[in-house]
């Protein structure tokens, strides 16, 4: 299931670099559907009315350029997508993250 977030309210601090997402078990970069690699970029999201601002990571497909520690972002299409799995044991594992078709840049980064 894919649910659309409006960020209007929400302002996503970059926290490190884009490192390429992994098939599981393996040193390859995963794909989207056209051929482009997929990155995780950790971020600092504020004004979700959280006691404490969390820290997540959010999907995209790249290159991620022109984005450094310390910019604020705000993404493209920007969603929370469920995902289920077995894990080696048979269990089933379930998750959310957060996936988004783009970036752009709102800042410098801060120093």
């Amino acid at each position: 299931m894919r649910l659309p977030i409006d960020q209007t309210k929400i302002t996503a601090l970059v926290t490190g670099e884009a490192r390429p997402v992994l098939i599981y078990g393996t040193n390859d970069a995963r794909t989207d559907k056209d051929g482009r690699t997929m990155y995780r970029l950790p971020v600092l999201l504020s004004g979700t009315t959280d006691s404490v601002d969390p820290t997540t990571t959010v999907t995209l497909p790249g290159p991620v350029e022109g984005v450094a520690k310390g910019q604020t972002v705000r993404f493209r299409n920007l969603s929370l997508t469920t995902w289920t799995m077995r894990d080696a044991n048979g269990k089933e594992r379930h998750g959310v993250t957060l996936r988004a078709d783009g970036i752009e840049s709102d800042s410098k980064p801060s120093r």
